[in-house]
């Protein structure tokens, strides 16, 4: 995690001079080179040194692994049956195979405490292992069984001296031959009630040794076909529209461990140090995560689950084949949760979710140019939506709303004619369900990867409202 950090720093300086934040992807800088200090060359956290372990070990003819207590529950060890050869690396406790939250505001100061300079632009952000300092997460409950693990853990604030957080995660391990199938539910419950900004998360992170550099994944536009991986050699934060929902470390024979979640287009590869031979106290990793935006609430309560692959290429591919296909098409229903839609400058109700997404139609913060509702990465060929139906209640003044759309290609939302279309709302705040034709837009082709909704008559949005029902591909009965 901790050269995560050095690119989210990066990235959040930029956050404080661009508008964009939540949905913009920057294109690839050269390496960034962290100032020093006389007493922390590099600004690295502290060198995690062996410590005294409290591994539990569950196993089968196919996996090994273990959560460590104290590195706050993270999976800190894991290897094919048969080795002993962990692939995990433990630098520090920001490394580990964990959960790693992100919200705002950055930077963020609690109980006296300041965040370390080099990372003051973090915000709030709860570490499962623990903290730059290496103070090891709470453990609050364990069970273990024959191929099952649970650990509930109060984490600690990354930047922080020994803090913990105002949350708890839990996580359930089970081995189900060649899989690590793992279940995260973090709970929220901040004194701070602001809602900030959707962010990027580490859902789950995972670093390995040296060996296993060969960052793989499908990008391409044909899914499921068994078409051509695409293999990453440069050592840099990348971000990849992963289109059959999964990555992969490889070592030089082609095996090693597959990352994936169901419905998730979102993942992120790097790597740190140099070289390809290492072990888990050696500074040279590998990464990858699953990086979905979440709109974190000062009370939600967020569930996410994925699966680590042990063995080759073809084994990760055959089981991401087996799983349930993702949706081809828009079928958003906002009864319980936002379905992993987020926001930029702008809010709703917050948590819970009752049936609608409650939105406040109009910008936080004034001197920004717009806000955005924003949709997660999905894969839609246009030929498949010929027409979105969105069901709401619009109060405001406004009598238009703009749907906007990205392709893979697009680094941002490209705002302009061939990208979005607008539509005829009544703002009398009565539901609705309103049919946006795309048949025939010279923009809509291709391939469609997010979607957004905005008020493009931003001078009339004072005290405007969206309730937000469903978006569809067909009529919602």
């Amino acid at each position: 995690m901790f050269r995560t950090r050095f690119y989210l720093y990066f990235l959040c300086v930029a956050v404080s001079m661009l508008a964009f934040t939540c949905v913009r992807e920057y294109p690839a800088t050269a390496p960034y080179t962290p100032p020093t200090t006389p007493t922390n060359p590099g600004n690295l956290p502290p060198q995690t040194q062996p410590v005294a372990q409290n591994r539990l070990f569950i196993g089968n003819d196919k996996v090994r692994v273990a959560i460590d207590l104290n590195m706050g529950g993270a999976i800190n060890y894991l290897s094919e049956a048969g080795s002993s050869e962990n692939m995990v690396n433990n630098y520090d406790w920001g490394r580990q195979l964990q959960t790693a939250l992100y919200g705002g505001p950055f930077p963020y100061s609690v109980n006296g405490k300041d965040p370390v300079y080099f990372w003051r632009n973090l915000g709030w952000n709860p570490v499962q292992t623990g903290d730059y300092y290496n103070h090891p997460a709470r453990i609050v409950s364990y069970q273990q069984g024959q191929n099952s693990l649970y650990v509930k853990t109060i984490p600690l604030i990354w930047p922080l001296f020994d803090e913990p957080a105002d949350c708890f995660m839990e996580h359930w391990i089970e081995l189900q031959g060649n899989t690590v199938h793992v279940k995260i539910r973090s709970t929220i419950n901040r004194a701070d009630t602001a809602q900030y900004d959707g962010r990027t998360q580490e859902m789950p992170c995972v670093y390995l040794n040296a060996p296993w550099y060969r960052m793989v994944t499908y990008t391409g536009t044909q899914p499921f076909t068994n078409g051509a991986v695409t293999e990453f050699s440069k050592l840099e934060m990348l971000s990849h529209y992963t289109t059959e929902n999964w990555t992969a470390l490889l070592n030089d024979e082609g095996r090693g461990v597959g990352l994936y979640q169901p419905n998730q287009f979102r993942f992120k590869t790097n790597g740190f140090g140099s070289g390809h031979v290492g072990k888990e106290f050696d500074v040279t990793s590998y990464y990858m995560n699953a990086d979905p935006f979440l709109q974190i609430d000062h009370n939600g309560v967020y569930e996410f689950e994925y699966t680590l692959i042990l063995g080759t290429l073809a084994d990760i591919r055959q089981y991401a084949y087996a799983q349930p296909r993702p949706e081809t098409v828009p079928n958003f229903k906002f009864t319980k949760d936002r379905q992993g839609w987020f926001y930029y400058n702008v809010t709703d109700k917050g948590w819970p979710i009752q049936n609608e997404l409650n939105v406040n139609w109009q910008r936080a913060d004034t001197t920004k140019a717009n806000f955005r509702v924003c949709s997660p990465f999905v894969y839609w060929k246009p030929t498949d939506v010929p027409k979105i139906y969105i069901q709401a209640a619009f109060t405001t003044k406004a009598t238009t709303a703009r749907l906007v759309w990205r392709k893979p290609e697009d680094y941002d939302f490209l705002d302009g004619p061939d990208r979005q279309i607008d539509f005829p709302i009544v703002g009398d705040g009565q539901f609705r369900t309103y049919e946006v034709n795309l048949s025939g837009h010279s923009g809509w082709s291709g391939l469609i990867n997010q979607i957004c909704l905005l008020n493009p008559q931003n001078n009339l949005e004072k005290g405007s409202r969206m309730r937000l029902k469903s978006v569809t591909v067909a009529p919602v009965q």
